[in-house]
């Protein structure tokens, strides 16, 4: 008689402790996925593009917007910032190189693809200029018009050559 008054405890006890009412869940926001127009024109008059999704993350200490190529996951570009969620309001960074740096007013772009086992990459260095996330209300821009990048050494021709990016990223809060 004990046992059955135990199960018969624990059973009432397992569904009075769930939620049966899903009507009044309130789900995860997801903001809609933005875009990225990236194009990069080397000082040899090459261009190099980018084309695709793009969105905000934090992972790893890092906050920051990301894009790949439509097709290619591989190919990405991001702005790497120090801050753990998006600005409320228009925010101007500091371009740099610096990955040590805890100062939430420097960012740091990169345009990589990885194709085989190398990969092809431009970085922003301390002369690279600014860059603006311009918030309007869930809604975020970023004009990448003349912020310069320097190509990685191990770069192969024709991408071996530094360059100045053009295009936008529109991403939502």
């Amino acid at each position: 008689m004990m046992k059955k008054l135990i199960v018969l405890a624990a059973i009432i006890g397992i569904f009075t402790a769930c939620d049966k009412d899903d009507d009044n869940v309130t789900p995860y926001y997801v903001a809609p996925a933005g875009t990225a127009d990236v194009t990069l024109t080397m000082t040899g008059g090459g261009t190099y593009t980018l084309n695709g999704p793009c969105g905000w993350a934090y992972a790893a200490g890092v906050g920051y917007v990301g894009a790949n190529q439509d097709g290619n996951s591989l190919k990405t570009f991001s702005i790497d910032t120090n801050l753990t969620a998006l600005p409320t309001e228009t925010t101007t960074f500091t371009l740099t190189n610096d990955f040590v740096s805890e100062d939430p007013t420097l960012a740091r772009v990169h345009l990589t693809e990885f194709v085989g086992s190398s990969y092809t990459s431009w970085d922003s260095t301390p002369t690279s200029g600014t860059v603006t996330f311009t918030v309007n209300g869930n809604e975020v821009t970023v004009d990448l018009a003349g912020i310069t990048l320097s190509a990685d050494t191990e770069n192969d021709a024709p991408n071996d050559e530094n360059g100045t990016l053009s295009g936008t990223l529109k991403f939502y809060r």
